[in-house]
């Protein structure tokens, strides 16, 4: 089975289509989508394997760095999140990506 991924993308990001060729180029089904389209969807994370935040500025990074998609994510899908998490599967945050992660308490550590 090959693994599916969801990379996603919003005001700002960028370096999701070269997100999507290295996770394609290594056997990987993946969908790179706005987060509009999946926070008002509902559940979104259950049929991946593979959650993938690129980089970019995030919204301008006008506040601070993955600040605003951080609060989005953890506000209107912080549960879903911690559930794909907790059932042991992998998170990727490249550059802001990872500022987001932090920013949204997902990383391990103090």
């Amino acid at each position: 089975m090959k693994p599916k991924v969801i990379i996603l993308r919003t005001a700002g990001t960028n370096c999701d289509q070269e997100t999507a060729f290295a996770f394609q180029s290594s056997g990987a089904d993946v969908d790179c989508v706005h987060i509009n389209e999946i926070l008002n969807a509902g559940k979104f994370l259950k049929d991946y394997h593979i959650l993938a935040l690129p980089g970019g500025f995030s919204y301008g990074d006008d506040i601070a760095s993955g600040r605003v998609l951080a609060n989005e994510l953890i506000l209107r899908a912080g549960e879903e999140i911690y559930e794909f998490i907790q059932a042991k599967k992998l998170v990727i945050g490249i550059c802001n990506g990872f500022q987001v992660l932090a920013k949204c308490g997902l990383l391990p550590g103090p």
